[in-house]
């Protein structure tokens, strides 16, 4: 089974760093991507991502306003939000909003990895022999 997640950040730089980390890994595919909460609630439904990375802070309509609405469009559908805010309020808006994880994207990818592992614990988790 192939892992589809759907990208979504205002920062192209970070959807190009997320989208090399997920290739990475064997099963996984980025099915989408997104600049802003509005754009990711008008393609996932299309797209039916199995999983939505989603970032905080975005013009338009921010990960907070995006999450509900996201959970109602795709209510199976995990949301890891992705942001270099953290605070416990932010946390626990976010959480009340729908979403799973709350990941620090200040430092490394690892601990994003680590959430989708746990969110996904059935999908293989080996890195793909990258560079040959």
């Amino acid at each position: 089974m192939t892992l589809r997640i759907l990208i979504v950040d205002d920062s192209s730089l970070i959807r190009k760093l997320v989208r090399e980390e997920l290739l990475t890994h064997l099963g996984w595919e980025v099915s989408g991507e997104a600049e802003n909460g509005l754009q990711a609630t008008q393609i996932a439904e299309e797209l039916k991502p199995d999983l939505i990375l989603l970032d905080l802070s975005m013009p338009v309509m921010n990960g907070l306003q995006a999450a509900p609405v996201l959970k109602q469009l795709l209510p199976a559908t995990p949301i890891v939000m992705f942001t270099s805010f953290q605070t416990d309020y932010l946390r626990d808006q976010a959480l009340k909003a729908g979403v799973a994880r709350v990941i620090d994207k200040s430092n490394s990818l690892a601990p994003l990895v680590r959430a989708i592992q746990s969110l996904f614990p059935e999908q293989p988790s080996e890195l793909r022999n990258v560079g040959t």
